[in-house]
């Protein structure tokens, strides 16, 4: 609520002086934006990404923003067509904010005018930019911060590159500090799962049952949730039905529930676009492609102070593995 709150605020103050520019400006600017299929409102990734691009225009409000959400990813294509086939009059930029949309634009050429960034996705795009914020490093980090729970990977879907980066990451953390077994469970086939926070409750009040019947396990339950918009779900459950442990994922989710937050996985999305945005007011050109991982001020751990469990430090664990976090993930680079 509160990331949909400021999210609105922004929109309000920008749609108000949309389409305003200086009498002396020379040429235009314009920015497209096309968000993700699922859309803003999530109060986790989506809105931290979005929050960085109304904040930029917001600052500069010569800036003519288009921000777009697609039906489906083949309507994302028909306006990735369209916006590379215009010529335009200014310095224009496109913002294709998920990574679903790898397969729209790979083997297209570059546009006539003005420059294509892709976010979170590990490929290259000859004659567009791209980068992605490594999950690898920060998520290890985590894994060994939990090493007196018992650890449940919540994967959206399988298959997507981040999701199992961050998947792999925790596990090996985990396993390399304890013998606890990590779990996992998968919501669903597909991108679906990144939109399902009502389904997210009813599969973990099932599989909770089940998983206490049929498993046998040591320490309390921590989940390490890797499920987008569908998060608010598995917060539902556990103020409802159920004491469980939630890692924070994307943004900072103390605010959810302090009592059961250790520490929060926080994606810094906002401050990648703003670097890239800021370039590209600059006339600096985009690389064509980057990545950005645990020694970066794009991805962090944050320990909840307020943190209380059989007497765990997060901050202490976060001191305590942060090196060896940076170093495996270095490994994992290299591989």
């Amino acid at each position: 609520m509160r990331y949909r709150a400021i999210i609105s605020l922004l929109l309000l103050s920008l749609l108000a002086g949309c389409g305003k520019v200086p009498s002396n400006a020379k040429a235009s600017l314009e920015l497209t934006v096309l968000i993700g299929t699922d859309g803003y409102g999530d109060g986790s990734y989506n809105d931290t990404m979005l929050e960085g691009i109304l904040g930029f225009c917001k600052d500069h409000p010569d800036v003519n923003l288009s921000l777009q959400q697609p039906e489906s990813v083949a309507d994302a294509g028909k306006r990735l067509d369209a916006w590379l086939a215009k010529e335009g009059s200014g310095d224009r930029a496109l913002i294709l904010a998920s990574n679903t949309y790898e397969d729209i634009l790979r083997g297209k050429s570059a546009p006539k005018n003005g420059r294509v960034l892709i976010l979170e996705t590990d490929d290259v795009f000859p004659g567009h930019s791209s980068y992605i914020i490594r999950r690898y490093g920060a998520s290890w980090l985590c894994g060994a911060m939990s090493r007196s729970f018992t650890g449940v990977i919540f994967k959206a879907m399988d298959g997507n590159d981040m999701i199992e980066e961050s998947a792999r990451g925790f596990s090996d953390g985990h396993s390399a500090v304890s013998d606890q077994k990590v779990y996992t469970w998968t919501l669903a086939n597909g991108p679906e799962g990144f939109a399902m926070r009502d389904s997210t409750y009813r599969y973990v009040y099932k599989n909770t049952e089940e998983f206490y019947e049929s498993e046998e396990f040591f320490g309390d339950l921590l989940f390490f949730p890797l499920l987008g918009g569908s998060l608010p779900g598995l917060f539902d459950y556990s103020r409802y039905n159920g004491f469980i442990h939630i890692a924070g994922m994307d943004v900072d989710c103390t605010a959810y529930n302090p009592v059961v937050v250790p520490y929060s996985l926080c994606v810094n999305n906002h401050l990648a676009l703003k670097m890239y945005l800021e370039d590209w007011l600059a006339g600096k050109p985009w690389p064509e492609h980057q990545q950005f991982g645990l020694e970066s001020e794009y991805i962090q751990v944050v320990p909840n102070k307020q943190f209380d469990f059989d007497g765990q430090d997060m901050a202490a664990l976060y001191e305590e593995y942060y090196s060896r976090a940076v170093e495996k993930e270095k490994e994992y680079e290299a591989e």
